[in-house]
């Protein structure tokens, strides 16, 4: 059930308030997402805490003061890291975003826009954002994995098991007729993600993900294309050291070189099947960006067939989700996947390709859930 709005404001304060946070909220998440990458970053450190303190302010003079206590918690821990008392990584971030998150759909219940959340889960995240602020260092990552799990139970990475027939029901499911070459890049596919623990169930993800993308968008690519795509876009990753493979630290020029050679060696091999000249394309092309700036030809967005513009949106954000399994064994929350995606439209992404992935999760929610 939706709280009741505050009686005693005027409308127009009221309108004031949701415009503000409306900008706000944003701000604070792509604060939160280039902190990942500038943890020292003093500036955007303090402008974070001034946003939500000004949210927490704003929060009083419209009387929503029922909602004070979750950018409070919010403030403590900002607070603790101005102080340099704790330091930010990517599971803080992580909590802060989904706090965030939070928040917005507190302010949208209490203005009568959505339903409320539970307010015993709401008085717990509070409770546990003001232990993590005042918790010493030698329990800080256990907190924080134990906040962000409660936040976020699907970040949980599970045993992905892919049964036999399941991805050609996938593909059937989409129209798809499996022929004897669909079954070969299959098989392929399923066989490479034996050559890492962390790329199980990876294929079924994707194919899901494109796929659905490209129904939304009423089918601009050829189904059967687009799926012997997904199945071979990175063959060439699986013959790469598994050291460089799941190496954390910054690449060396020569790695970098041989990461990004894996788009040409699968689209030569496929080359020798003239019938799949438009997967061919599309694996060759799935790492270029909308802006240039990709490989390995550097091509603009409208040099670049639409199926590598959605491929390579669909395989940031599984990259993205589940970029810590191989540290942590969690993934990441799928909001931060989101919300980067969003950021990058225009300049990565299509930002055409980047609409359609979000009305595909908002018609197909589950697809972001596995």
């Amino acid at each position: 059930m939706a709280l009741a709005r505050p009686a005693d404001v005027p409308s127009d304060l009221l309108e004031e308030f949701r415009l503000d946070t409306a900008d706000h909220l944003p701000r604070c998440e792509q604060l939160l997402i280039e902190l990942e990458r500038h943890p020292q970053d003093g500036t955007r450190l303090r402008e974070l805490f001034r946003l939500v303190h000004t949210i927490k302010g704003s929060l009083g003079l419209v009387e929503l003061n029922h909602l004070l206590p979750l950018p409070q918690a919010m403030e403590d821990v900002l607070d603790r890291l101005r102080e340099g008392s704790l330091q930010f990584d990517s599971l803080l971030g992580d909590i802060l975003l989904l706090s965030l998150d939070q928040l917005r759909n507190l302010i949208e219940a209490a203005l009568g826009r959505a339903a409320s959340p539970d307010p015993v889960q709401i008085a717990s995240q509070c409770q546990a954002l003001q232990a993590l602020a005042a918790a010493p260092a030698s329990r800080q990552t256990e907190i924080r994995r134990t906040l962000l799990q409660h936040l976020a139970p699907e970040t949980r990475l599970q045993p992905v098991e892919v049964g036999h027939g399941q991805i050609p029901q996938l593909l059937a499911d989409y129209g798809i007729a499996v022929d004897a070459d669909l079954l070969f890049f299959i098989e392929l596919m399923t066989t490479s993600e034996h050559r890492s623990p962390f790329w199980h169930g990876r294929g079924l993800r994707l194919l899901d993900l494109a796929l659905g993308m490209n129904e939304v968008a009423d089918q601009p690519v050829e189904p059967a294309q687009l799926a012997a795509a997904v199945c071979l876009h990175d063959l060439g990753m699986a013959f790469l050291p598994l050291d460089l493979l799941h190496k954390e630290s910054e690449l060396s020029r020569e790695e970098r070189r041989q990461m990004q050679s894996h788009p040409r060696q699968a689209c030569e091999l496929l080359k020798r099947m003239p019938a799949w000249n438009a997967a061919s394309e599309i694996i060759l092309q799935h790492q270029e960006h909308a802006d240039g700036s990709g490989y390995p030809k550097g091509l603009r967005e409208t040099e670049i067939h639409p199926g590598a513009l959605l491929l390579n949106i669909a395989d940031t954000f599984d990259a993205r989700t589940h970029e810590r399994a191989h540290q942590t064994m969690s993934k990441r929350p799928r909001l931060r996947a989101i919300l980067e995606i969003n950021n990058l439209s225009g300049m990565q992404f299509s930002g055409y390709w980047v609409e359609v992935f979000n009305r595909t999760l908002q018609l197909h929610p589950e697809l972001a859930h596995r």
